[in-house]
């Protein structure tokens, strides 16, 4: 596992937000490898981007509140019950997964799955 940045974003839940800040990040070469929109959910909109100093200005440009929040991301192989062995891991060491978010690609044979734990630097060294 290995612990990652990534942005929790207070934007305004109306058609054309997501696709503007996304839009505005491609337009500085920013890429996006993991993103979740949840508008029920505080913040809303959280995203790992690359390079982050670059998303963090365009945030800034935009006049968007966010934050940074650490969490883990991890690459699991694509079968069943690889991401029960991880999260079996960490509930064994007491750490508990507050979200998570992924996504394969059809062919690949690793997901991408990032998660939100209470004690991530616990979690960061159990695999």
């Amino acid at each position: 596992m290995a612990r990652i940045t990534q942005l929790l974003i207070q934007a305004e839940h109306k058609p054309g937000t997501l696709a503007t800040i996304c839009s505005e990040l491609a337009s500085k070469a920013v890429n996006i490898s993991a993103i979740m929109a949840a508008p029920d959910q505080p913040g809303g909109l959280r995203l790992v981007a690359t390079p982050l100093a670059a998303a963090k200005k365009v945030l800034e440009a935009m006049q968007l509140s966010y934050r940074e929040e650490d969490a883990i991301a991890l690459r699991i192989t694509d079968r069943p019950g690889a991401l029960g062995k991880v999260t079996r891991k960490l509930a064994d060491a007491g750490v508990n997964v507050l979200y998570a978010y992924g996504s394969i690609v059809k062919g690949e044979q690793r997901a991408l799955i990032v998660l939100g734990v209470s004690d991530v630097a616990k979690a960061e060294k159990l695999v």
